[in-house]
């Protein structure tokens, strides 16, 4: 089964770190919730860096926040996750010289010609890059780079399952609320197709969710149930996804030409979030059977 990409920074976790089970990985990475003014959008993170640090703290992961540039952590054997604007990459085909986005790459080595080793893999890429560009990218954020010890712990699977069915909550999901705020707000349908298309890269983090479902190891036998809730929240996932797009074309339409649709759309994704609520309710309940009654993991 081909696995759902979340984030640009989980997946390159994952992809430093094998040891980490990634149905613990993806916990809360879908907890953010939007904030918008009159003129920008922005997304609060704080639940979903909470439980990033205690996925650190679980597996032993130490990092660092550093400034300036990589050369030294990288000489010192440490490993980069350098975010970077998207503008300046060019195997970042769709944003390259076009559109701005934050990213995050994992920068694995310096070269003998003075250039990069990096590792994206959405968009997927592998190579070495100028390093020129590659500060200019960087630097574009006014971010600190993270450096990360190369080693974490082993943590058993059980280990990871009762810490999945401990941390795993329906209080996560600010999509619907979010709905609701912008259907109340008087801003102009205009302004509100801007702030649902500012949302459109954090969308795909619901996938986290779905990861968790389709990797952690669930009693063998029929999981007819579980079927039709991952088929849940995919629909779920679709409709938001429809509705982003929506409003795209409400920036190149006249709006009042999709408004109404769009606002009916929103109408639904505020009373149908409870589908993910749900969703997670259903899957502690079979994850608790695991690691209560121990083995029998398929």
């Amino acid at each position: 089964m081909k696995q759902q990409w979340v984030d640009c920074y989980i997946d390159k976790l994952l992809a430093l770190y094998p040891q980490v089970h990634a149905y613990a990985a993806m916990i809360d990475r879908w907890a953010f919730i939007p904030e918008w003014s009159e003129v920008d959008v922005d997304f609060d993170l704080t639940r979903v860096l909470a439980t990033e640090r205690q996925l650190f703290e679980l597996y032993g992961i130490r990092r660092q926040y550093n400034s300036g540039w990589i050369d030294d952590a990288l000489r010192s054997g440490l490993q980069v996750l350098l975010p970077c604007d998207l503008f300046y990459l060019p195997h970042a085909k769709v944003f390259y010289g076009q559109e701005h986005a934050g990213h995050y790459i994992w920068v694995q080595q310096i070269l003998p010609n003075g250039e990069y080793r990096i590792y994206d893999d959405h968009p997927a890429f592998q190579g070495a890059m100028a390093g020129k560009a590659l500060r200019q990218a960087h630097e574009a954020m006014r971010m600190p780079y993270q450096a990360l010890e190369p080693r974490c712990s082993e943590i058993s699977e059980e280990q990871a399952l009762m810490y999945t069915g401990r941390m795993l909550q329906t209080d996560t999901f600010h999509l619907g609320s979010f709905a609701n705020q912008l259907i109340a707000s008087t801003l102009p349908p205009i302004r509100k197709c801007e702030i649902l298309k500012g949302t459109r890269h954090m969308q795909h983090r619901l996938s986290g969710l779905i990861r968790i479902f389709d990797v952690t190891p669930l009693p063998p036998g029929p999981n007819d149930e579980m079927v039709a809730v991952r088929q849940a929240v995919s629909s779920y996932m679709d409709g938001w996804r429809a509705t982003v797009n929506l409003a795209l074309k409400g920036l190149l339409l006249p709006v009042d030409k999709v408004w109404g649709r769009l606002e009916e759309r929103l109408v639904k994704h505020a009373e149908g979030d409870q589908v993910l609520a749900d969703a997670v309710i259903q899957f502690k309940g079979k994850l608790t059977s695991v690691y209560q009654q121990g083995g029998g993991l398929r």
